[in-house]
């Protein structure tokens, strides 16, 4: 019951964000018809633009699920072998028992970095594609680009997210899985630091770190540049606020779309995690025990007095004692 209960607020968290993207989107899809009557979002959808906006909705949330189920395990695998590979002179592959806590708000940041991901992936791809797709031309209105700007980030952003559930959904498993990379001792005596990093987590870190770096300059750029500098809105309190609203807004509800797979990668744990040990195992990975990662902190007096007595040490434990 206890377990089950770490799923409410993940949950809680994605139907208020989906229902509230599906809302939003209809929203500015009608605003937009009410200026232009004649717009449509997609030419080659039959409809309005808010029939259009729908049907993209209902289109991709399958995909994420077939994505998913698909791709995930294949590409995770993918990955070990990849870092086998790329980093064996250096790296030995490993085993690490992980703990099984994992907290409802550990489970909500974990869909920050996907979310974030897509929005920057989004924006580069909806950016090169030229503008007459969307039927926007130089002399549109400031009125029109105000709802523009937020349905064409968040429905590029929600596509671009295929993707990031492709590159990140992998990296979870990994992860819980405590698939490490270990420097090999042979290394110790040129001057380097010991090193143990999750295999998902270095994955994780080379698009993650991406994401974090572009996703504010994508914002600023499309929702305080364009907007006041190019379109020459007024700069007022409650386009400021509109701005923000988009610019801090988005990634919740694209969050909201990341986290049911999250909460199935936990249900789904159990089953994958022994799969993925034993693939590991078969590549050569060693097993990594918890002590012989932890730096136990000594006080300078007893450090000294432990290097006058080797005889208190003790191998065991793998620390200094004092008689």
């Amino acid at each position: 019951m206890e377990n089950q209960k770490k799923f409410y607020l993940p949950i809680l968290f994605s139907i208020v964000g989906i229902l509230g993207t599906f809302l939003i989107t209809n929203q500015l899809a009608r605003e937009l018809v009410e200026i232009n009557s004649a717009y449509d979002l997609i030419t080659v959808f039959p409809g309005s633009t808010q029939v259009d906006v729908n049907t993209l909705l209902f289109l991709i949330i399958p995909i994420y699920f077939i994505g998913f189920f698909a791709l995930t395990i294949p590409i995770a695998l993918l990955m070990i072998i990849f870092n086998k590979i790329s980093r064996s002179s250096t790296y030995e592959l490993g085993v690490f028992t992980t703990g099984e806590g994992f907290s409802p708000m550990k489970m909500i940041r974990r869909g920050i970095v996907p979310a974030l991901f897509a929005l920057s992936t989004g924006e580069i791809f909806v950016n090169l594609l030229p503008d007459r797709m969307f039927g926007i031309s130089i002399n549109t209105t400031y009125a029109f680009m105000r709802l523009f700007n937020p349905l064409q980030t968040l429905l590029g952003s929600l596509f671009a997210l295929i993707i990031g559930l492709v590159i990140f959904a992998p990296t979870w498993i990994l992860n819980d899985s405590g698939i490490v990379g270990q420097v090999k001792s042979i290394h110790m005596s040129a001057r380097r630091c010991p090193d143990t990093e999750g295999i998902g987590r270095w994955f994780s870190n080379i698009f993650g770190g991406f994401a974090i770096f572009a996703y504010p300059i994508m914002m600023i750029h499309k929702f305080i540049y364009v907007q006041y500098f190019v379109h020459d809105a007024p700069l007022n309190l409650f386009n400021l606020m509109n701005s923000i609203f988009w610019i801090v807004g988005i990634p919740f509800l694209v969050m909201s779309f990341v986290l049911p797979f999250i909460i199935l990668n936990e249900l789904g744990l159990s089953w994958v995690r022994p799969r993925i040990h034993n693939f590991a195992r078969r590549l050569g990975a060693k097993e990594v025990q918890p002590k012989s990662l932890m730096l136990e902190m000594l006080d300078v007096q007893d450090h000294i007095n432990d290097q006058t007595d080797d005889s208190d040490f003790d191998t065991d434990s793998s620390r200094m004692k004092r008689m």
